[in-house]
């Protein structure tokens, strides 16, 4: 019963909801998890998130962290992205694309989406069916680029 009394608290609602939508069990480390997802910036990477997990989860160790992130990814309840040669989580909350900055590491959400048009369209000749996509467009941003231009 201890288990189902920390679940109880409201601002678990909709964590709890992701979990039943993809039939994963309902654990104390997986709403920590997604707490921890949920509270931080858009992506963080396997340690970071485990940083903010462990608080309030006894016990939490890094290795059961990305094992419940890679289950979290296979049911689409996260998107992970290579920054850098490093691995990032983020909730899978809404189609969006990234923008990652190949000197700093910094990645934001882009709102406009190139490639909507394409979804349920048939392409080549084995009538490949588009059902989603990712882009993530690879670049610098602003702050990278104003520091390359400073002499």
């Amino acid at each position: 019963m201890p288990t189902r009394a920390r679940h109880a608290d409201p601002r678990d609602a909709k964590h709890l909801a992701t979990l039943h939508r993809s039939t994963l069990r309902v654990t104390p480390q997986r709403i920590a998890i997604l707490r921890a997802l949920a509270a931080g910036p858009h992506v963080a990477t396997c340690h970071e998130i485990w940083e903010r997990a462990r608080a309030g989860t006894a016990g939490l160790g890094q290795v059961t962290v990305y094992r419940i992130l890679e289950r979290f990814e296979a049911a689409g309840i996260v998107e992970r992205l290579d920054v850098n040669g490093t691995s990032r989580f983020g909730l899978a909350t809404r189609h969006h694309d990234h923008t990652i900055c190949e000197q700093c590491g910094a990645v934001n959400a882009t709102d406009a989406c190139l490639l909507e048009a394409l979804a349920g369209v048939s392409r080549g000749p084995q009538g490949f069916l588009v059902k989603r996509h990712r882009v993530d467009l690879i670049g610098l941003c602003g702050v990278c680029q104003r520091a390359e231009r400073t002499p």
